[in-house]
């Protein structure tokens, strides 16, 4: 099955992908507080040097009515990797689309790297302020670094991935 990003895909197909998540009730739902999710995949994604290895899956994301449940959220990521994506920004996309609408966070940023290449994505709800600073900022350049957890690699050092 090629997975699509496209508003027109098949809606059987979104609906498969988005299956997977599982929700259960926030325990906390007066409280922000935020979660991170990560996952290694072994995804395929063209233009992407197999030397890259797996792509890391970070999901951050300040929860309201449900969180997500993590071990539903592993089977979900395991799934992706086996589809074939045009690239990491379509696989990112995907999975912003598929949280926000199955968990509805109140803010949600999504991270896929692979080697050198890294794809950030956010969003939050209309009027959810970070009262907290949970958020470090979303993109700014305080917190730019990797949630992943990889070190940048060098400038030359022949990871073309």
């Amino acid at each position: 099955m090629a997975p699509s990003s496209d508003p027109a895909a098949p809606r059987d197909e979104t609906d498969a992908r988005r299956s997977r998540l599982a929700v259960q009730a926030n325990p906390a739902e007066r409280l922000d507080y935020r979660v991170t999710l990560t996952q290694p995949i072994p995804v395929d994604s063209a233009g992407v040097p197999a030397r890259a290895g797996p792509a890391v899956l970070v999901v951050d994301y300040v929860p309201d009515r449900v969180v997500l449940d993590p071990v539903a959220f592993s089977r979900y990521a395991a799934a992706l990797g086996a589809m074939t994506w045009p690239g990491l920004e379509a696989l990112g996309v995907a999975i912003l689309d598929d949280v926000n609408n199955e968990a509805v966070p109140r803010w949600l940023r999504v991270v896929v790297r692979r080697g050198r290449h890294r794809v950030w994505l956010m969003d939050r709800q209309p009027g959810w302020g970070d009262a907290l600073g949970l958020t470090d900022g979303g993109l700014t350049d305080g917190a730019l670094r990797d949630p992943t957890g990889a070190p940048e690699p060098a400038f030359g050092s022949g990871d073309g991935g």
